[in-house]
């Protein structure tokens, strides 16, 4: 008799920057050491999946096909805890799970502040927590 290898799920933490996206994936990690955290800004700088610098929004133009290409097999491995500000690009078939995190505005903005952002990136980040940008993607 085979016995069939569950594989670990699959879970995509996402929300604006700031409302603890990483800290809830350490804590899934320390509590579940076989889940691999995977913070997707991270893997885009070390990997140079990117097409440059957006000096407008202040980040990296992301390469999404090279992107996905990279997360693919870890994907489908499973076990993966992915950590972006957004959903749209990934296949709906990685996940197991999707986690939209939120914060209150005011901890937001101080968060945010500490990190260094320009007033214009503050600015667009709170508006697009108050709109629910991430929910609704």
């Amino acid at each position: 008799m085979f016995m069939a290898v569950e594989r670990l799920p699959n879970i995509l933490l996402t929300g604006t920057p700031g409302t603890g996206k990483s800290a809830t994936a350490a804590a899934l990690v320390a509590r579940v050491p076989q889940l691999k955290h995977i913070e997707v800004g991270t893997l885009v700088r070390e990997k140079q999946l990117h097409q440059g610098w957006d000096e407008e929004f202040e980040c990296h133009i992301l390469d999404e096909e090279r992107m996905c290409d990279e997360l693919e097999d870890a994907m489908e491995a499973g076990g993966v805890i992915l950590d972006f500000h957004g959903a749209d690009l990934f296949p709906e078939r990685w996940f197991d799970l999707v986690a939209v995190l939120r914060a209150d505005n005011t901890i937001l903005y101080g968060r945010l502040e500490s990190r260094g952002y320009s007033e214009k990136k503050l600015a667009e980040n709170v508006e697009a927590e108050i709109m629910q940008a991430c929910k609704h993607e």
